[in-house]
């Protein structure tokens, strides 16, 4: 049972993070959101955005942990003074499902509802945003990856993104992005991480051999582009060498929940960014 105590930190740092969220909109807006009340506000869009994506994912974990009655506090929101503006949020479970079954489908619930505040937040911003056409003057500032997802949808919403040409992302669509990307990490079947448990609730044991693909992959894109993979790296080295096992190791998984993973699967490679942030 969760103390009060417990409740009304989770919403302070709930209300801080909106706070440092709608800082960091601010700044992708184009101001400065210490300068003034107004400034500051103009970073509200971003922040609702980002808060809805967030939200949405851990409310997937914490409601359907309820429902096997798993006991799971209030999701900690973690603010940080980023140009995201937070480090995402996390979900404290006492203890694991008693179940392959309800591990799996706690961990598939936080990424699906997250998915779809995120792509609806992507397509609004990027029909928000303009373009630069090509042979313009270049722009500086930071220049994101494209997933396959996110190339599909900007050549969909935003015709004039063809060819060379750039497109100048808003703060929503940035929302989006950052959704997309936290989709991916989130579902990298190592570990601790919600893929790391639908691996194990599907392949049990067995699963702890994908760390041995996944860790020499994330070192050459890090290699190739992104040094930020080096770091993740070697963190889903520290998580991936064990998993908790279950009591229930030798329960069968019904075939609803391989068609499930199979679709968290092709989530991952549509939503999976290579090199996520560069600078222009």
């Amino acid at each position: 049972m969760e103390t009060p105590r417990g409740k009304a930190l989770a919403g302070v740092l709930f209300l801080v993070t909106c706070l440092t969220t709608t800082g960091a909109g601010a700044l992708l807006a184009g101001h400065d959101p210490l300068a003034s009340m107004g400034d500051f506000l103009t970073g509200i869009p971003y922040s609702f955005a980002l808060m809805l994506i967030l939200t949405a994912h851990e409310s997937g974990h914490y409601f359907v942990s309820r429902r096997y009655g798993v006991a799971s506090p209030l999701p900690w929101f973690i603010p940080a003074p980023t140009l995201i503006g937070t480090f995402g949020a996390v979900i404290r479970l006492r203890r694991l499902p008693g179940s392959r079954v309800a591990l799996f489908d706690i961990a598939l619930a936080g990424p699906l509802a997250g998915l779809i505040p995120s792509v609806i937040s992507l397509a609004i911003g990027i029909r928000m945003s303009p373009t630069l056409p090509a042979g313009a003057p270049p722009t500086s500032g930071l220049e994101i990856g494209e997933s396959i997802l996110f190339h599909f949808m900007s050549h969909l919403l935003s015709p004039d993104a063809h060819g060379n040409a750039t497109l100048l992302l808003s703060p929503v669509g940035f929302a989006g992005w950052v959704g997309l990307l936290v989709t991916a990490l989130n579902l990298i079947p190592v570990g601790q991480l919600d893929g790391g448990h639908l691996a194990w609730a599907l392949l049990g044991d067995k699963s702890r051999n994908i760390l041995w693909v996944v860790f020499p992959l994330l070192v050459y894109l890090g290699w190739r582009g992104w040094k930020g993979w080096w770091i993740w790296a070697v963190l889903l080295l520290i998580m991936g060498v064990t998993h908790p096992t279950l009591d229930s190791r030798d329960e069968s998984i019904p075939p609803s929940r391989v068609a499930w993973g199979i679709i968290a699967v092709i989530i991952e490679v549509l939503v999976f960014v290579p090199d996520p942030l560069r600078l222009a």
